[in-house]
């Protein structure tokens, strides 16, 4: 009986008007007091805000995505994207294809269109809520799109970095009588380069600190005394190698900027089961940072090492230990090359990235060279690697090697990397 009342009373209220509340549709605006609409927009103009659609440009992100793809001015896609066409479209096929951006039958958003978010991001520095005006989405709908992007190509990192081939030696060694067959310690060596590097800190950002002493700026949300590096920066170290192509073959990301780099190298060496140690006989290229043993082989300390060092006046050898130190630095400086055309690439390596938390800072590092390998392969005529080579001053780091090396290794490194030099400098030409 009392629910059966209730239902009529609902129903018979229903069809009738509706007082409503005083500032909306349904009230009676002349029985409003003027003073009623004062304090509204005086005390509490929330409470009665209308409801304003905001993304409403006439060129939503999808056309201008489209509008960049059908332009006749390459430049305009390279400078807005950091890729050719024919790379980005390979880049999404990669992507779609292996299942890594799957698309819902009710997204609105595009696989090319999320690409081209993440690349504004990471290749243009802009922030989300840059990219929410430009592509018109919510900031929530630019914020989980990039990560599933940035999900995507972690997921295909390891596919991309991959260790090198130690099976024959490159052509930019065989084939220069400088380095053959002085860096061919046994039949088929490789020669690969490994260095620390690092960002730096822009005012609240932490970033990863290079031994030349340029950086690429992260964020920390706590431990900032761990993170600060030996420069006095907020840094966060991260060890990478690469081949003579300029293909990052490993990268070890996430230490603090107070680690030294050799006690990075030695975490990476016991604890990652990834680390592509060479085969007997085969060596890394490290800087002074590193200790000469096993298969590293690195540079006479209290030497020359700088290529500027070696021109004009300058350039004779005076002992072997300096013609060695000049060889070593010109093959190790692809190292430079690398990092200076993925922090030219992706700004936001350079300049930072205070909004992300720590282990996305990550992410966006692993991406970064996976994008930096992809690019590589698959583009032959990208503008960035193909611009002149330029020496690049290579800082002799003053830390030595905190790991645990024996002393017969340690000796039996020196012995090889003496007679690299000696037969380097027997075989110079005495004119």
């Amino acid at each position: 009986m009392a629910s059966s009342e209730v239902n009529a009373g609902i129903e018979s209220n229903s069809g009738g008007e509706s007082p409503g509340t005083p500032g909306t549709p349904g009230s009676n605006e002349s029985d409003v007091p003027e003073e009623f609409y004062a304090f509204r927009d005086l005390i509490c103009p929330e409470l009665f805000r209308e409801n304003v659609p905001r993304n409403t440009s006439a060129l939503q992100g999808a056309g201008w995505v489209a509008e960049i793809m059908t332009t006749p001015h390459q430049g305009r896609f390279f400078d807005n994207i950091r890729m050719t066409k024919p790379c980005f479209y390979a880049l999404v096929d990669a992507l779609t294809s292996r299942g890594l951006l799957p698309q819902g039958q009710t997204s609105r958003v595009t696989s090319i269109e999320e690409v081209a978010l993440f690349m504004q991001t990471v290749g243009m520095h802009k922030r989300h809520r840059d990219n929410m005006e430009r592509f018109q989405h919510s900031l929530e709908t630019i914020n989980r799109r990039f990560h599933r992007v940035l999900s995507a190509l972690c997921a295909m990192a390891p596919e991309l970095i991959t260790p090198p081939n130690f099976t024959e030696p490159h052509p930019r060694v065989a084939n220069n009588p400088d380095f053959y067959p002085f860096f061919k310690v046994k039949p088929r060596s490789f020669i690969a380069v490994t260095q620390s590097h690092c960002l730096h800190h822009r005012l609240s950002s932490i970033g990863l600190r290079r031994s030349d002493g340029r950086d690429i700026g992260t964020w920390s949300p706590s431990g900032p005394t761990r993170y600060r590096s030996r420069k006095g920066r907020l840094a966060q170290n991260v060890l990478a190698i690469c081949d003579f192509d300029m293909n990052f073959t490993y990268v070890y990301a996430g230490w603090e900027g107070s680690a030294a780099d050799a006690r990075v190298l030695d975490n990476a060496v016991s604890q990652d089961p990834n680390f592509p140690f060479p085969p007997i006989g085969k060596y890394y290229l490290v800087d002074a940072g590193f200790a000469n043993y096993q298969c590293f082989l690195a540079p006479y300390r209290g030497t020359r090492y700088h290529l500027p060092e070696w021109r004009g006046q300058g350039h004779r050898y005076r002992t072997p230990q300096d013609m060695f130190n000049h060889a070593h630095s010109r093959l190790r400086n692809v190292i430079e090359r690398c990092f200076g055309v993925l922090k030219k690439r992706f700004p936001i390596i350079q300049w930072g990235m205070p909004s992300y938390l720590q282990h996305h800072q990550v992410d966006i590092v692993i991406a970064c060279c996976t994008l930096h390998n992809f690019i590589r392969r698959f583009s032959n005529d990208d503008i960035i690697f193909n611009e002149p080579d330029e020496d690049t001053l290579i800082d002799m780091d003053s830390f030595y090697h905190r790991g645990h090396p024996t002393n017969s290794e340690i000796e039996a490194q020196r012995t090889i990397r003496d007679s690299i030099a000696m037969q380097m400098w027997a075989d110079k030409d005495p004119n």
